[in-house]
């Protein structure tokens, strides 16, 4: 982003502009080619895991999750907590993102944090991690609690 000016990063900073500005292309296209928001999400998270994974210069993964962990805190994200080293599983609390969904009635499948949590562990293990969503998850608007499995180890 070097070469973009002040005004250019700040639009790209902002992803609720950018997915504005690009939805009038974006949604025909998904139509014509069947492609799910749940993919697009999934792929978004993918991307910003293996870019975070790589901002974060710490060796032992337990670091790189107990970092996180204050992340979240800080950013009021929710609660990441990990629940099992193996294999790997973790609760996200109080989520902050799909948490906030009023009225949804139903349970919220998070592909954006399947997304990121395969592309920063795919990233630190140089292997490809399969991420799942466990069922059971339960919570209303404000409070959903979700289970993330893995078939990684700490």
């Amino acid at each position: 982003m070097a070469s973009l000016s002040v005004e250019e990063k700040s639009f790209w900073r902002d992803i609720l502009s950018t997915i504005a500005f690009f939805s009038p292309a974006i949604n025909p296209l998904q139509r014509e080619f069947g492609i799910s928001s749940k993919d697009l999400l999934r792929r978004l998270g993918e991307e910003m895991g293996r870019q975070v994974s790589e901002s974060i210069h710490l060796s032992d993964l337990q670091d790189v999750f107990n970092h996180l962990s204050e992340v979240w805190q800080r950013l009021v994200l929710g609660r990441l907590e990990i629940v099992s080293r193996d294999p790997l599983t973790i609760r996200i609390s109080d989520c902050s993102i799909c948490g906030q969904i009023p009225g949804l009635g139903r349970v919220f499948e998070c592909s954006f944090h399947e997304g990121f949590f395969r592309g920063l562990l795919s990233h630190r293990l140089k292997r490809e991690v399969k991420v799942w969503q466990e069922a059971g998850i339960a919570g209303e608007s404000g409070t959903w609690t979700r289970i993330l499995k893995t078939d990684a180890s700490l």
